[in-house]
Order: structure tokens, then C-alpha cells, then sequence
């Protein structure tokens, strides 16, 4: 009976070890958007770990690439958004920085103060030149 017991226990502990979270699945973003800037230089994939909200800071990272995805690290990039149909602002100064791996960057102080269509604005300083691009979302939370 014992036998029958260890046996049932490991299979369980099996089925519960697979449906454990991986890291990929950890990190993995509930929410991105990717987009070319203007003149083309760029392409920059905004990816946060939870929807756009209203009141909490938002957890974002940016992946920025050349044109022919080689990923590009070192970049300058200045960050600032707004809602223009209200005429205002961020209510923050969010700070873009690079991280180790290759054309990773994280956002931090990036915040939200209340529902509508946003704007977020990057402008991209690299040798190889300057370019801007501009993501457009809306917020329907109020978490």
C-alpha cells in the first residue's frame, strides 16, 4: 500500500512540476507594441509586463534594432508622453537606460494618472543618427 502511496505521490508532484511557471512564461509581456520610427533608422518594441494602467509604476522595457534588426546598444533614448486632448503631460520623468543584453533598455518612473488616449514619445540618439517615433494607446482602467 505504501508502494502504491510513494508511487501516486511522485506522479503528482511530476504533473504539479509541470505546470510550475517557467521563466520564460515569468517574463513573458502582457502587453507590447512595436513600430518603425520616422525616418526609418529604428525599430523599437515597447513591451510591458501588465496592461497600461492608471496609478501603479508601469514594469516596460524597449528592444530597439537597425532597420536590419541587428540590435543596436548604447543608444540615447529620451521618453516623454501625454494625453493631448486633455493638453498635459506624463505626470512623471520617466528614465530610459540600457540593460545587459544586446539592444535592451528599461524604462523606470513611467506612470499613468488617468484614462484616455496617450501618447509616448521616444527620440533615439545613436552614431549612426537621429530618429523619433511616437506610440498612441488608450486606457480604460482605473485600477
Amino acid at each position: 500500500m505504501f508502494k502504491h502511496i510513494f508511487i501516486l505521490t511522485g506522479l503528482v508532484c511530476v504533473l504539479l512540476a509541470c505546470k510550475a511557471p517557467t521563466d520564460a512564461d515569468i517574463t513573458k509581456p502582457a502587453w507590447e507594441l512595436t513600430q518603425t520610427s520616422t525616418n526609418g533608422l529604428f525599430k523599437v518594441r515597447l513591451r510591458c509586463q501588465h496592461l497600461p494602467s492608471v496609478g501603479s509604476f508601469q514594469d516596460c522595457q524597449l528592444e530597439l534594432t537597425d532597420g536590419s534588426g541587428k540590435a543596436i546598444h548604447g543608444a540615447n533614448i529620451k521618453l516623454d508622453g501625454g494625453m493631448p486632448k486633455h493638453g498635459h503631460g506624463l505626470p512623471t520623468a520617466p528614465v530610459v537606460s540600457p540593460l545587459a543584453a544586446q539592444g535592451h533598455y528599461k524604462i523606470e518612473g513611467l506612470q499613468y494618472n488617468m484614462p484616455g488616449a496617450w501618447l509616448l514619445g521616444l527620440l533615439i540618439k545613436t552614431p549612426a543618427g537621429q530618429d523619433k517615433l511616437v506610440f498612441s494607446f488608450e486606457i480604460s482602467n482605473l485600477e
